[in-house]
């Protein structure tokens, strides 16, 4: 009885803990989000166009993959005391720099705060999530993640189109939203957020190891949570443009709302996904990324809001299942002591996926109009997408299936 009782101790205690980490990449999703509305803003004021948009995007990025490579590693050594605490300090002056930003430099530079400060984050604490919540972890990391992504256009949008001041107000929400789980992990971070037992005792810059069926299954998975979180891309940063250019809306609270009913579809798709094998999941996710794509194309000949809500609903159902089946199965794969370290390359990918394809974007914008970026960009994520189905049958008896 003793030791079911200390059980069902430790069972809170980690779902305490679980839930304060879940809470903090919630904040910092949300606040690292809440610019994207505002972007169309900024660009008025300032004088730039949508390249520098698509740069603004893509800095976060840049600076997000070496912070996300080199801090899930050392996690995996050192444990994840470090790494969240200077994330939770970046974060903080990224809000600072949005706050007193007088050009486009200090967005870049405001972004660049941003992007260490996710990348210091993220792999530890969803190595800290699937610590203490096992399966659930998945669930939590994708569902704080996409949510917080949601969250965060929603409020900036709502602010930008109804409030005063609103280049500095939602800064100030910002620091709000960010201190409320800071408050909360700083007490248990000294005994929760404790060094992992490794074999390697210093810190070494490495790919952690799989072997090939793992490798595999790690591509394949990564490849499709690229799919997913590249068309999230689109809604995040060039989908205001394409709404007040292409649609004529110009109420910058619907551009907000529209990224925020396709994450938060997303979130709501991810809990669902639960029930589905992963197979399952991987598969309906990507079909219905392609049925998205499309209909985000065929929108504009149309001038239709009514079908690119549509693609709206399609991408949310889609990014849910496509990346919590990936999550699930990168978490099967992955060998316990180098779980932060394969989380960081997981995300690597992600933001190539969220980065790169952006940044192109920009450019055929600019050169031939962002209808044709559209269409091209669309066109490449549905061949890519074809692509991932044929591996998907292919390996599909080697896909876990928990």
């Amino acid at each position: 009885m003793g030791n079911s009782y200390k059980q069902e101790i430790n069972e809170k205690a980690n779902r305490k803990y679980g839930l304060i980490v879940a809470l903090l990449i919630f904040a910092i999703m949300v606040v690292s989000n809440i610019p994207t509305p505002l972007y169309a803003l900024y660009a008025i004021k300032f004088n730039f166009g949508s390249l520098a948009i698509a740069g603004i995007f893509a800095i976060y990025v840049v600076f997000l993959i070496p912070s996300l490579l080199f801090w899930g590693q050392y996690s995996d050594v050192k444990g994840g005391k470090i790494p969240i605490i200077l994330g939770i300090i970046f974060e903080i002056a990224g809000i600072i720099a949005f706050l007193l930003a007088g050009n486009i430099s200090e967005l870049f530079l405001a972004r660049a705060f941003q992007g260490l400060a996710s990348g210091a984050i993220s792999g530890p604490a969803s190595a800290l999530l699937f610590h203490y919540r096992g399966k659930a972890g998945a669930i939590l990391t994708s569902v704080s993640t996409s949510s917080g992504t949601a969250v965060g256009p929603l409020l900036g949008g709502v602010m930008a189109e109804y409030l005063p001041f609103h280049l500095k107000l939602v800064y100030i929400l910002s620091l709000i939203i960010i201190i409320i789980p800071v408050a909360r992990i700083a007490p248990m971070i000294n005994k929760s957020i404790v060094k992992r037992q490794s074999n390697h005792n210093v810190f070494e810059f490495h790919f952690p190891k799989l072997d090939m069926e793992e490798k595999n299954l790690f591509t394949l998975s990564a490849a499709t949570a690229f799919i997913a979180w590249s068309i999230t891309a689109f809604y995040m940063s060039m989908s205001p443009l394409y709404i007040i250019r292409l649609l004529g809306i110009s109420n910058i609270a619907i551009t907000g709302l529209i990224v925020f009913l396709m994450l938060g579809i997303a979130s709501i798709m991810q809990i669902l996904s639960m029930k589905s094998t992963i197979f399952s999941s991987l598969l309906t996710g990507i079909i219905s990324l392609i049925i998205a794509i499309a209909l985000i194309v065929i929108s504009f000949p149309f001038k239709s809001m009514d079908i690119f809500i549509v693609a709206t609903i399609m991408t949310g159902i889609g990014q849910g299942f496509a990346f919590t089946g990936a999550t699930r199965e990168i978490r099967t794969i992955s060998p316990p002591l180098k779980m932060g370290g394969v989380l960081s390359n997981y995300y690597i990918i992600i933001y190539f996926g969220v980065g790169i394809p952006t940044v192109i974007l920009g450019l055929i914008d600019m050169i031939s109009g962002l209808f044709s970026g559209i269409l091209y960009y669309g066109s490449s994520l549905i061949i890519c997408s074809l692509i991932i189905i044929i591996f998907l049958h292919k390996y599909r008896i080697k896909i876990a299936i928990d």
